[in-house]
């Protein structure tokens, strides 16, 4: 197993090829700007904005994976509004969890039935932290 982002495993096997590509992290600190009369701004630190994560998935029944299932997962983790852990080789990433703030759909070949053969998926990603009832 390469990993997962909740129920979609990332996987490559004789049977099936569930991977993803143009994988990308955006890290930013957030920073207050405090004018002085006369003179340049200063710069307070104020914490770390959410991480961001892109990716794309190619869901190809030639590979073995069936694309509508796989497909109505993410619709699923989208409109339940998950925030599901994301793994990477055995290791969460970021500091929390992860929701699915955008799918892109591109349907590339589909069958003389309607079925879906061949489609790749978009996903943005946003770092999801969990605040206990204390509020830390």
């Amino acid at each position: 197993m390469i990993g997962s982002f909740g129920d979609v495993v990332f996987e490559v096997s004789t049977d099936i090829v569930r991977t993803f590509r143009d994988f990308q992290i955006q890290r930013s600190a957030k920073f207050s700007e405090h004018a002085i009369h006369g003179g340049k701004a200063l710069l307070e630190f104020t914490g770390h904005s959410p991480a961001s994560m892109s990716l794309s998935i190619r869901l190809d029944a030639g590979l073995g994976v069936n694309p509508k299932e796989e497909l109505d997962t993410l619709h699923e983790i989208l409109n339940n509004h998950e925030a599901v852990p994301f793994i990477l080789d055995g290791e969460p990433q970021g500091d929390g969890l992860w929701v699915l703030e955008s799918l892109d759909e591109s349907y590339e070949v589909i069958d003389n039935h309607g079925t879906f053969i061949a489609l790749n998926v978009s996903l943005k990603l946003k770092e999801y932290i969990e605040v206990d009832s204390n509020g830390s």
